[in-house]
């Protein structure tokens, strides 16, 4: 998320929810994150500054294919390409909770489909 306003909602609700968040206000900060950080979800602004965040979820499943993404924006149809990398669309339009449970769903997914051998105890949650 790269607006301002947009930051401080999500750290809020993000703190209810007890999980670690890692906030980019770039493309190219985001990857950099994603790189150096374990990451359980990312949250990604279509609008980012430097590239949109279809291309960042492009560069991120390239590295990362099982790292659930979902694109957020304001804008309504986004074309189809926009959509190849990611695993959820979410509009800005839709109610905070509505995002809390594609949050939720493609967590559960990738902790259902992830292997023992990758789980640990006391593991937190993050997004990024």
């Amino acid at each position: 998320m790269t607006n301002g306003t947009d930051l401080k909602v999500a750290r809020c609700c993000w703190r209810k929810l007890r999980v670690k968040v890692l906030v980019a206000t770039s493309g190219a900060e985001a990857l950099q994150l994603f790189a150096s950080h374990p990451v359980d979800l990312v949250l990604l602004d279509y609008h980012t500054p430097g590239m949109n965040g279809d291309v960042v979820a492009e560069h991120m499943k390239a590295s990362q294919p099982d790292v659930p993404i979902a694109l957020l924006s304001a804008d309504e149809g986004l074309p189809e390409s926009a959509l190849k990398w990611v695993d959820a669309f979410v509009s800005k339009s839709e109610s905070p909770a509505n995002l809390l449970q594609v949050v939720e769903h493609l967590l559960d997914l990738r902790f259902l489909f992830m292997p023992l051998d990758h789980l640990t105890v006391g593991r937190g949650r993050r997004a990024a």
